[in-house]
């Protein structure tokens, strides 16, 4: 997915800063500069708590793998030999705007339980989805269901350079994220619900689609391990 600040797209603008620096004279003034995000370390094989999240979520990592990100909503999982690919827990998402321009604001009428947000999911004119399916994880009952961008779908968001896109998730209140489902991407989605207390969404997601097959056999055992602790 595109989130609000990925880190492939650091990169790609310093590939677009180096091509405006060789057109010559002509050429517009360089933007300022854009630093490459560093390397991701590997954490030991082990067993780790969010520190942030919450409902606080104890996941168990083989080698080779990092935590990305860790607040009040969101909780990132990343092998640290591919960006294209990530484990990502989202507290209570709402669904996203529809609108062209991708605000980053939620789409109106749309419930928050783990049904209502599947079956927005599932309605999405620029999705494929796979059957909803009941799921237990961690404590905590939802749906699951696969999702990729229709082929021939052409809407795209302004800061996706015509990569057909499709929004799927807004933060609770404006403005705090925004995920974007974008190309290739294929994702399976655990949506969660956590009683009086709002959901929980769990996404296995491939950036690159065509390692989405070769990316389950390994994600889905962590997200298999995952626990929570109380809400």
């Amino acid at each position: 997915m595109i989130p609000k600040q990925p880190r492939w797209w650091a990169a790609a603008l310093v590939v677009a800063m180096a091509t405006a620096a060789c057109a010559g004279p002509a050429a517009t003034p360089s933007p300022a500069p854009v630093t490459t995000p560093a390397p991701l370390v590997p954490l030991a094989p082990g067993t780790y708590d969010s520190s942030s999240f919450r409902p606080q979520a104890t996941i168990t990592l083989p080698a080779g793998w990092a935590i990305v990100g860790d607040d009040g909503t969101y909780f990132g999982l990343q092998p640290v030999a591919s960006d294209a690919l990530g484990i990502h827990l989202f507290r209570s998402p709402r669904a996203a705007s529809q609108d062209l321009q991708c605000p980053e604001t939620g789409e109106p009428n749309v419930g928050t339980s783990a049904a209502d947000l599947v079956a927005w999911i599932r309605a999405r004119p620029g999705l494929t989805t796979g059957e909803a399916t009941a799921v237990s994880l961690g404590g905590f009952a939802g749906l699951q269901v696969d999702a990729a961008i229709k082929t021939g779908w052409t809407a795209s968001c302004p800061f996706a350079n015509g990569t057909p896109t499709v929004p799927l998730f807004v933060g609770a209140t404006d403005g705090t994220f925004r995920w974007v489902m974008a190309g290739s991407e294929r994702l399976r989605l655990i949506v969660l619900d956590v009683p009086g207390k709002g959901t929980i969404v769990v996404d296995i997601d491939a950036f690159d689609g065509t390692l989405m097959d070769g990316f389950l056999p390994v994600a889905t055992p962590i997200v298999q391990g995952i626990k929570f602790g109380l809400p």
